[in-house]
């Protein structure tokens, strides 16, 4: 290996994850409006060791760090803070904290996870290569505060499912859709 190429470090993606109703509401500006075990085990698996960014209303619905991630928290509020969020107050600030994570705690990763709400999927989408989809079988309203996953052109993406979900119980049906960016996103 050349010193160049030691120097250089993984080409970074960036993966949406999301889960939606098939009306595209993500929450009611509080948190989950389901609760879908199987899926958390699959957003663990998806995110683990990679740097979130969110905004601070997918934070306080969380409430805490996620552990083995990094929490880049992205809200207008100059004074709010929170134990284990690393705050800023705009998009580009959030890619360079997730690049400052990544090197500080896991130069082995390769991916940056925008990881809601909605206004932060709007923010970001043009930078992600995939989104990795929950889509849940309900329609809630959610309420005055809902949020909502921005609607994707089709003809910006290739879909996939990956596996359908049969409803049990409580537990509505689901499926797992990852999405394709067709040409290159927006360079971070």
């Amino acid at each position: 290996m050349t010193a160049s190429n030691a120097d250089q470090s993984p080409a970074l993606m960036m993966s949406a994850v999301v889960a939606m109703a098939t009306n595209r509401v993500i929450g009611d500006g509080t948190g989950l409006i389901w609760h879908l075990p199987d899926d958390l085990k699959r957003v663990k698996s998806l995110t683990m060791g990679c740097p979130l960014i969110m905004g601070r209303k997918t934070w306080q619905s969380i409430g805490r760090p996620l552990p083995g991630r990094g929490s880049i928290v992205l809200t207008r509020d100059q004074n709010w803070q929170a134990e284990g969020a690393i705050v800023v107050h705009d998009f580009n600030a959030a890619l360079m904290s997730a690049k400052a994570w990544i090197v500080a705690h896991n130069p082995e990763c390769e991916k940056i996870i925008l990881f809601g709400g909605g206004e932060i999927y709007r923010m970001g989408l043009d930078y992600c290569h995939e989104i990795e989809l929950t889509v849940i079988d309900i329609s809630p309203d959610g309420g005055p505060d809902a949020a909502l996953f921005p609607e994707l052109n089709t003809d910006d993406w290739t879909q996939q499912i990956e596996a359908e979900i049969d409803p049990v119980g409580d537990v509505p049906g689901y499926r797992y859709e990852c999405w394709y960016r067709a040409h290159p996103p927006c360079a971070f």
